[in-house]
């Protein structure tokens, strides 16, 4: 798990992290918290997300949250939750997202699922909280060494997906992370910035016990323990996220990960994404895409 001695102070700022209510959203949440930073827990379940709030202060007992009833895979409730938000917001955690579905699953507004909810869910939340963002307000999105096997096609986003469940994830991150790569871009000249960063191989057998969240054997903790020179747990995962949100050599357009091999676990370090993701044509017809096929001008 990332030092609290290697993150500064955060008291008086608020940072949205979605879907803090698990994974590496609920340590990322927890890592901040602890720093004195206000976190808002961005989640689909207010039910979920309570559960997160109490594990989180029964360990950070002074801890200043907030729970957002969001659900990313539904455009009505995107526009709700920012409308809903009135406290200037100096980060946003673009973490919720789907990482397995059928292939013919959709979101409610008939949207691929995983792109909908990982990529597109995102980018119209960011576009509709234009209002509260901090003048130098910091976006990161969660990224996935998965990316990497994946083929952006922006005029094809919106119809079925028909290949295999990791490429579709891949995809799905993809997009995210160009979306990310094009906002940033388009922030230039402003305090504003926007990056990405993944968490490498990260699993719940390695992650500390947390109340309500995923439960473990201590059997299969024992024998995960065997991996841990190869992967990481959830909470150290997480560390290249709060990085690049909190770090103060983290830059607009950077993408941060594991420093160890194949940066599957590791100290957060920048790393290389893929050309596609970066690149400025695909990211503006990508921008395009996304508008159109959730209805939201992202006005920069």
């Amino acid at each position: 798990m990332l030092s609290s001695t290697a993150l500064p102070r955060l008291d008086g700022r608020t940072i949205l992290v979605t879907g803090a209510n698990a994974g590496i959203g609920y340590w990322c949440a927890e890592i901040l918290a602890a720093r004195g930073a206000r976190v808002l827990l961005g989640c689909r379940s207010v039910e979920r997300a309570e559960v997160a709030v109490s594990a989180i202060r029964a360990h950070v007992p002074d801890a200043d949250l907030s729970v957002v009833q969001v659900d990313l895979g539904s455009l009505a409730s995107i526009a709700a939750a920012a409308s809903a938000l009135h406290e200037r917001v100096d980060a946003v955690i673009c973490n919720a997202g789907v990482k397995a579905a059928d292939r013919a699953t959709r979101t409610v507004d008939g949207l691929d699922l995983m792109v909908g909810t990982n990529a597109l869910g995102h980018f119209a939340l960011l576009a509709q909280l234009g209002g509260v963002l901090a003048d130098d307000a910091r976006v990161v999105a969660v990224g996935s060494l998965a990316h990497r096997f994946a083929q952006i096609d922006p005029p094809t986003l919106a119809q079925p997906w028909t290949g295999a469940s990791l490429r579709q994830y891949g995809r799905s991150k993809a997009a995210l992370m160009a979306l990310t790569f094009e906002l940033d871009r388009r922030w230039r000249g402003t305090a504003r910035s926007a990056l990405c960063a993944h968490p490498g191989y990260a699993v719940d057998p390695l992650t500390p016990h947390r109340d309500g969240l995923a439960d473990v054997s201590s059997v299969t903790r024992a024998l995960a323990a065997l991996s841990r020179p190869l992967v990481q747990g959830k909470d150290a995962g997480a560390a290249p996220i709060v990085h690049a949100t909190v770090g103060a050599d983290a830059t607009g357009g950077d993408y941060w990960g594991p420093g160890g091999l194949l940066e599957f676990r590791g100290a957060p370090t920048r790393v290389r994404a893929s050309e596609q993701v970066r690149s400025r044509d695909v990211g503006a017809e990508l921008w395009s895409v996304a508008e159109e096929l959730t209805g939201v001008r992202f006005a920069v």
